[in-house]
C-alpha cells in the first residue's frame, strides 16, 4: 500500500517486478507463487486478484523486465542527424549488449519449459508489452528519419539493415551466455561499419536490364 496507494495496476506491477527479482535470485523453478507473494509483501491469495495463474505471471514479468530494460533504446530516432550514423548504431549496439546479457537466460528458460513458452507467446499476441531488444523498430525508425535527413541513400533497404543489426546483437549475446563468458561485451565496430556502408553508400539499381537487342546492320 505505501508504494502503490492500493492501484490495481501499481500493484500488479509490484508483483511483476518482485517475480523478476525471485527469478533473478533463485532461478525460475523457485519461482513459486508462495515465494513470489513473499517477496512482494502480500497474501499468496491476494495474487489471483491481478493475475490468471503462476504461468501467466511469471510470463508478464519476464516481458516487463524486457520492456523496463528496453524503454531507453527507444530514443534512437531523436538522434538522427546527430553524430555519425555509424556512431549511434555503435551505441545502440553496446547498449543492446548490455540488455541482452540480463534478458537471453530469462528467454533460454522459458524455451525450456513448454507451458511458460506458450504463455509468452499469448502475452506477446495480445501486444500488452513487447520483447524489448528481440524486435528491430527503433533502429527502423532511427534509418528512416536519417534517410530524410540525406544521410543515408535515398533507396537504401532500411527495414534489412535494422533487422541485420538486431541479428548481430542476437547473435553476440547468445554465444556469451552459450560459452559463459561475463565482463564487457566485445564492441561490433567492423560489423556495424560494413552495415552503415551499406547504406551510405550509392545503392545499385534494383532493375534487371531487358535483353539486349542487337544493333542492326
Amino acid at each position: 500500500m505505501a508504494s502503490t496507494a492500493g492501484v490495481h495496476d501499481a500493484v500488479r506491477d509490484h508483483i511483476l517486478d518482485a517475480a523478476h527479482r525471485v527469478i533473478a535470485s533463485h532461478g525460475l523453478a523457485a519461482a513459486s507463487t508462495r515465494a513470489i507473494a513473499e517477496e512482494a509483501g502480500i497474501g499468496a491469495g491476494t495474487l489471483y486478484n491481478y493475475l490468471d495463474n503462476r504461468l501467466q505471471l511469471l510470463a508478464r514479468s519476464i516481458l516487463r523486465r524486457a520492456h523496463t530494460l528496453s524503454q531507453p533504446l527507444a530514443d534512437l530516432p531523436s538522434h538522427a542527424g546527430k553524430d555519425t550514423v555509424a556512431g549511434n548504431l555503435r551505441d545502440f549496439a553496446r547498449r543492446v549488449a548490455a540488455i541482452l546479457d540480463e534478458l537471453v537466460p530469462l528467454f533460454a528458460a522459458a524455451f525450456s519449459d513448454t507451458d511458460l513458452l506458450d504463455a509468452l507467446r499469448h502475452e506477446l499476441r495480445t501486444g500488452a508489452l513487447s520483447a524489448g531488444p528481440f524486435a528491430p523498430h527503433p533502429i527502423e525508425r532511427y534509418l528512416l528519419a536519417e534517410r530524410e535527413l540525406g544521410r543515408i541513400a535515398p533507396d537504401a533497404d532500411c527495414h534489412a539493415a535494422a533487422a541485420l543489426v538486431v541479428s548481430l546483437c542476437h547473435d553476440r549475446a547468445f554465444h556469451r551466455y552459450f560459452r559463459g563468458e561475463t565482463g564487457e561485451p566485445t564492441p561490433v565496430t567492423d560489423e556495424i561499419d560494413l552495415i552503415t556502408h551499406a547504406v551510405t553508400a550509392p545503392q545499385p539499381s534494383r532493375h534487371r536490364p531487358g535483353p539486349r537487342v542487337p544493333p542492326q546492320p
